[in-house]
């Protein structure tokens, strides 16, 4: 079957994670993180911090968050769109995918001037809740589930951003190096953070790209395929995890 470019991000599975970027188009604070929510799940859990975003303060608030910046075709660079994050005049939030029902373009946050999300390539237009109020477009934005806890931490699910991490200690030596092997995507950004136990936070973890070489990489973007990073074991028991970068697109 033929799929098309801006349709292939259906087909595709992702996942686990923890986000920070570097570049012009990415915040470099860390943003929010990603995990698997069961050995063979392809669902990913994001943790955003509404506080981060002055926008979300106010009403009719928007912001735009993603893995790959968009292209000025208007369509992701890369696999996975963007979604957005409304909040409504009555403090309702809203949890959007960024991809046109029309013709797959990326929709920006909401605009005053044009009271809604209004899509450049055939100019749709949606309402603060994803709901089309001129067309083309017939089919409403889709909306993720969400929910926020009392400090104002939003948790996100999102289908098909799950993706699978291996780990293996590596033979030889007192302290073996501990290798993680997982599927990269194109132009995306990827870190490992680590905690000790699961009550703590997780911190970035320097890593080496070959198995002998110096684990002082903090992050790789790569092209798209299998990858493996070598990390240095400094504590007996632990937590890894591969990390996305999310930031505003």
């Amino acid at each position: 079957m033929s799929i098309p470019r801006r349709k292939f991000i259906k087909y595709l599975t992702f996942g686990t994670a923890s986000s920070m970027i570097a570049g012009k188009l990415w915040r470099r604070d860390l943003l929010a993180y990603c995990e698997p929510t069961g050995p063979s799940s392809k669902e990913g859990v994001i943790k955003i911090r509404l506080s981060d975003y002055p926008a979300l303060a106010q009403n009719f608030g928007s912001v735009r968050l993603g893995v790959n910046p968009v292209d000025i075709g208007d369509y992701p660079d890369g696999q996975f769109y963007p979604f957005l994050i409304n909040r409504d005049d009555f403090g309702n939030y809203y949890v959007l995918d960024a991809e046109c029902r029309h013709e797959s373009c990326v929709v920006p946050v909401y605009d005053s001037v044009q009271l809604g999300l209004r899509c450049p390539c055939h100019f749709s237009l949606y309402g603060i809740d994803g709901e089309v109020l001129e067309g083309p477009a017939t089919q409403a934005l889709h909306r993720y589930p969400f929910e926020i806890d009392g400090e104002g931490v939003m948790t996100i699910r999102i289908p098909c951003w799950g993706f699978e991490t291996k780990a293996t200690v590596l033979p030889g030596g007192a302290n073996p190096r501990l290798r993680l092997d997982f599927d990269a995507f194109q132009n995306t950004t990827y870190e490992v953070c680590f905690r000790e136990r699961l009550n703590l936070p997780w911190t970035t973890a320097s890593f080496a790209s070959t198995p002998t070489g110096p684990a002082n990489q903090t992050s790789l973007t790569t092209f798209a395929g299998p990858v493996s990073v070598y990390l240095e074991r400094t504590t007996a028991t632990g937590f890894y995890a591969v990390g996305l970068k999310l930031g505003e697109v």
